[in-house]
């Protein structure tokens, strides 16, 4: 049996979502948690535009009103309006960084995208073809921005904006996944998943984030149940917490474990439908 968590922190793609749809059972499993006076939360790559996007209907029903959320990787925290209590913003010379990588390597990416600070403000797609414009415009339009530019005006952008995690969509034939790197000419990490390239500061993680909320809402680690799926979940999931889940097939939950320091004391679910079950029988 389970302990009874007073925060309950959940990646969202592949966690709880399953090709973009949260299950009824998941739902049912955090109304339990609900029940007994658990605090849930959200711990994604995502910023909080996409989120809420991806929650819908379902965003009162698995963010309480007094959790903080965790986005972009841990490099931002926000409440439950999207406010920001936290962030850890990019600096001029890694933005410049990033740029030069970005023309050093520029067959290996389609798009670029950036969260504004201002949550009323649309994210910022930049295409490197213009021919993908009007496509991507059809397909994310009613939350992006969608353009092309030369490299050199898409810098001065990224200069205008504070930012905390910046996206390069990686082409389609290119297959990396679950893969962190840190680079030595300044303080950022890059992280492959979903198809995407990430980059954030050296300093952040969903682990130290997770630390920071808890120390926020005074809640000890032992009272906390996380579960996650990806490679950007590892520093979350190799906490002392008081319940760790790790979400997927075998293959996916194995390179997980791989990377964790701690291996015991950790429930396995093959899928979203059995970390359900899992959470409506605490």
């Amino acid at each position: 049996m389970i302990k009874i968590p007073k925060l309950a922190v959940f990646d969202l793609d592949g966690t709880i979502a399953e090709n973009g749809k949260i299950s009824s059972n998941i739902i049912s499993g955090i109304e339990n948690l609900h029940s007994k006076g658990c605090i849930t939360t959200i711990s994604t790559g995502r910023g909080y535009i996409r989120l809420k996007e991806a929650l819908g209907n379902n965003y009162e029903k698995i963010i309480s009103p007094r959790a903080l959320l965790i986005l972009e990787h841990g490099s931002k925290i926000v409440n439950h309006d999207g406010d920001i209590i936290f962030g850890e913003f990019l600096s001029e010379e890694e933005i410049n960084h990033l740029i030069d990588f970005t023309r050093a390597n520029i067959g290996l990416f389609k798009l670029l995208w950036f969260n504004p600070v201002n949550i009323n403000e649309k994210i910022k797609i930049w295409c490197l073809d213009e021919k993908d414009v009007q496509f991507e415009t059809n397909k994310r339009g009613h939350y992006a921005e969608v353009f092309t530019s030369s490299i050199g005006e898409l810098k001065q952008l990224l200069m205008q904006h504070k930012l905390t995690n910046i996206t390069l969509r990686l082409k389609d034939y290119i297959k990396v996944e679950n893969l962190k790197l840190s680079f030595t000419r300044t303080d950022t990490n890059i992280i492959f998943q979903d198809g995407n390239l990430e980059f954030i500061k050296n300093n952040v993680n969903k682990g130290l984030a997770l630390k920071y909320v808890s120390d926020k809402l005074n809640i000890q680690s032992n009272d906390i149940l996380v579960a996650g799926n990806a490679i950007n979940d590892v520093e979350m999931l190799d906490n002392e917490m008081g319940t760790t889940v790790v979400v997927g097939p075998e293959e996916v939950r194995n390179t997980i474990i791989s990377y964790l320091s701690k291996k015991d004391n950790i429930y396995q679910v093959d899928s979203t439908q059995y970390l359900g079950d899992l959470l409506s029988s605490v």
